[in-house]
């Protein structure tokens, strides 16, 4: 066995030397073990450290976060979450908390914050354009960060270096940036939390487009269900990583483009070159040197055995440089596709979920410097720029930059970028009345003015007591000036409709958004409206319109019994036998193959109903090669994974390439392996980096990143995880 020898000094102690102690280790036959990072055993395999990260019951993030010490941890006490990030918190908490900010993360809505934040970065560049020299860190990659971390959450920008100040409590002597005592920083941290709940009492009645406000959406829409403790716990970690790393990464970027004036040029041609250039930068030096992690239960990792009660190192920074997963990867090719994915942000359930932002933010950091600061250079010699102490971060001390001075331009006051939550409208409640046992219709006609026009198949959100929203399918005539919706009870469900039952009478005054539609009809030869119980609702203005255009269509409406099922007598007197009921306890389980037999070519089927129903039907259509003439309506997200994996072909619209994806392969690794160079970072569905549009067919989602809106109109799709409910899908590629 290789036997591990080192300097006296710890193994891996030496910042200036750490990749190299890195690769020592990945020679040697046992992973050692280093006091640097807590005794852990360091593990530098790509492989070994991506089947860790991907299996977190085994490997739990707990040793991550520290336990703050005395005096300190009786002061913070029911102020200051002692789980105060998602890194250190394992499941069920971690995915049922992390659900309420995912959404918020995503590439493309995160992208509505670029004016704001080049803005930010200009007037910084403002403060030193002129003098011709500065230390980047502490005159730009360090305040804008803070300033787009604080203003992103929902804090005032202009307190960015207060925030900084409070976070340096958690660095302890790592933060070298903030002045202050542990006592005088720890009582600024106090002060943090205690503004971050006024924000929150604030933001629970006056929502902006913010972190905070997104949250209460979360919360009061029933898709995550947290404690006000727990939504405090969730912004101070956020904010430390989303800072910390962005500053470490643009110096580490730059120290290494300007050792190359060749290379700076390429980098800096357009956006394009820049984001591959990051994406390599993030592989050859990230921020995050690794984490910790416990072994819970006897394993073994790499052939190496573990038993519970282990901790373990897994070194991002080893397995990206890992040679069996990367061509020369001591070198900066800013031009590498086709290999793995870094791990400069980490993978699985745990993957930083700041990624987007920090690429989005470093993007941008580099186009405005390249813009304002003309010859610029390193204003050292390389060795005598110094790496920060060898910890799960690494950035450079400072980073001193020269350039020939600029005038900074003359710039316009700046006006207020906090806008409001969509604008929802008063309505009044007009009418209410019993269809049948267990449905109530409500029809809501508007304060002032008129209501917004819609089509059949549109929903509305609709803004109960207490705070709750739930959607609902627009129902009757779209001519009437007049809403109607209809709710069935539903005493096991999350309160919606019990509120709506028990609390919600003519006269009252409610608050409508919308309406939306990802379900209107499209010309067919002929129709097939589907519908499974309250499921009906949506169906109803969809067969008026098709009989008033003299549109051929037929309506089969199931359901357990004739007395429960709503609108049937009214569908009868109206149109006679275009309506076919079938009542499950009078005629048995309805045979949905023979929807096929039936369905003339070319016909559309439009169904809405309970999952049970909508997945039937796609597994027949599927069977009967007719999943391209199914469109679904449905009351949630499709339930995860329920599909079998099975080959599927993907066109790539814009190359004109289709691959095929087999069982066993993620949609990410077909199109990458056809050039398509697309983004990732979890690999799991968690972080919405590798989402693409999606142009034909049906996507089957299995990520936890989309809402029920994205996932309804099925325009999108994330790469890694989500499949195809057919045979092909059509990608903006």
């Amino acid at each position: 066995m290789t036997t591990f020898t080192t300097p006296p000094a710890c193994p891996f102690a030496d910042p200036e030397r750490l990749f190299a102690d890195l690769e020592a280790a990945r020679q040697l036959d046992d992973p050692p073990q280093s006091e640097t990072f807590g005794g852990a055993r360091v593990f530098t395999a790509y492989d070994d450290i991506v089947a860790a990260l991907h299996d977190p019951e085994t490997f739990s993030s707990q040793p991550t976060v520290g336990t703050v010490p005395s005096p300190w941890r009786e002061q913070f006490e029911g102020r200051v979450p002692s789980r105060g990030t998602l890194i250190g918190v394992d499941n069920p908490d971690h995915d049922r908390l992390r659900s309420s900010v995912n959404t918020f993360f995503m590439p493309r809505r995160l992208a509505r914050f670029e004016p704001w934040i080049r803005e930010e970065a200009h007037r910084l560049v403002d403060r030193f354009a002129e003098s011709g020299e500065a230390d980047l860190k502490t005159a730009f990659a360090l305040p804008l960060p803070l300033r787009v971390i604080s203003h992103i959450v929902g804090i005032d920008a202009e307190r960015g270096e207060w925030v900084g100040e409070a976070l340096g409590f958690f660095m302890g002597p790592r933060d070298i940036h903030h002045p202050g005592t542990p006592d005088e920083k720890a009582a600024k941290l106090l002060d943090l939390h205690d503004h971050l709940r006024e924000l929150m009492q604030l933001r629970r009645v006056d929502r902006r487009d913010d972190l905070i406000s997104h949250i209460w959406d979360q919360r009061d829409s029933g898709a995550v269900e947290m404690t006000d403790f727990e939504m405090l716990s969730m912004f101070p970690g956020l904010m430390l990583a989303g800072h910390e790393t962005s500053s470490n990464l643009i110096c580490v970027a730059l120290s290494h483009f300007l050792a190359d004036p060749d290379l700076y040029a390429r980098v800096q041609h357009d956006d394009a070159s820049r984001t591959r250039a990051l994406e390599e930068i993030f592989r050859f030096e990230s921020a995050i040197t690794g984490m910790k992690r416990l072994v819970t239960r006897d394993t073994q990792l790499g052939g190496m055995p573990l038993q519970a009660g282990d901790e373990v190192f897994l070194a991002y920074a080893a397995g990206s440089r890992d040679p069996s997963r990367f061509t020369h990867p001591e070198r900066i090719d800013v031009e590498r596709t086709g290999e793995s994915p870094h791990l400069g942000f980490g993978q699985g359930v745990h993957a930083c979920l700041g990624a987007p932002l920090a690429r989005l933010l470093l993007r941008i950091e580099l186009g405005v410097l390249h813009e304002r600061l003309p010859d610029l250079r390193v204003a050292v010699p390389a060795q005598e720029l110094r790496h920060t102490v060898v910890s799960e971060g690494r950035g450079l001390v400072s980073l001193p930059l020269a350039w020939t001075p600029t005038t900074p331009p003359a710039r316009t006051s700046r006006s207020s970028t906090d806008t409001a939550t969509p604008e929802s409208v008063p309505v009044i409640v007009s009418g209410r009345r019993d269809v049948v046992r267990g449905v109530v219709e409500l029809t809501l006609t508007a304060v002032a003015g008129d209501l917004p026009a819609w089509r059949p198949g549109a929903h509305i959100d609709l803004e109960l007591p207490g705070g709750m929203v739930r959607q609902y399918s627009l129902t009757g005539d779209a001519s009437d000036g007049a809403y109607r919706v209809a709710v069935l009870r539903e005493d096991a469900g999350r309160g919606g409709s019990r509120a709506v039952h028990d609390g919600v009478a003519v006269g009252d005054r409610l608050r409508i958004r919308g309406p939306r539609n990802h379900f209107a009809p499209q010309p067919a030869p002929f129709s097939l409206f589907l519908a499974g119980g309250i499921g009906i609702t949506p169906l109803l203005p969809m067969a008026a319109e098709a009989e008033a255009a003299g549109l051929p269509w037929r309506l089969l409406y199931l359901g357990r019994s004739r007395e429960t099922m709503a609108y049937a007598d009214d569908l009868q007197n109206r149109y006679g036998a275009n309506v076919y009921l079938w009542p499950s306890a009078e005629r048995g389980r309805y045979d949905i193959d023979d929807v096929w037999r039936r369905l003339p070519a070319g016909g559309r089927v439009y169904a809405c109903g309970p999952e049970e129903l909508l997945l039937a039907l796609e597994e027949s259509a599927r069977r009967a090669g007719r999943s391209d003439s199914v469109v679904v309506e449905r009351f949630a997200p499709r339930a995860l994974s329920p599909l079998p994996d099975r080959p599927f072909d993907v066109e790539l619209r814009r190359s004109g390439i289709t691959v095929n994806v087999a069982a066993g392969e993620s949609t990410l690794d077909a199109v990458n392996r056809a050039g398509a160079n697309v983004l990732s970072t979890c690999r799991e569905g968690t972080c919405g980096t590798c989402e693409v549009r999606v142009l034909a067919g049906i996507p089957e989602h299995r990520d936890s990143v989309l809402g029920l809106e994205d996932r309804l109109a099925g325009d999108t799709m994330m790469t890694c995880v989500s499949r195809c409910v057919g045979e092909k899908l059509v990608l903006d590629l």
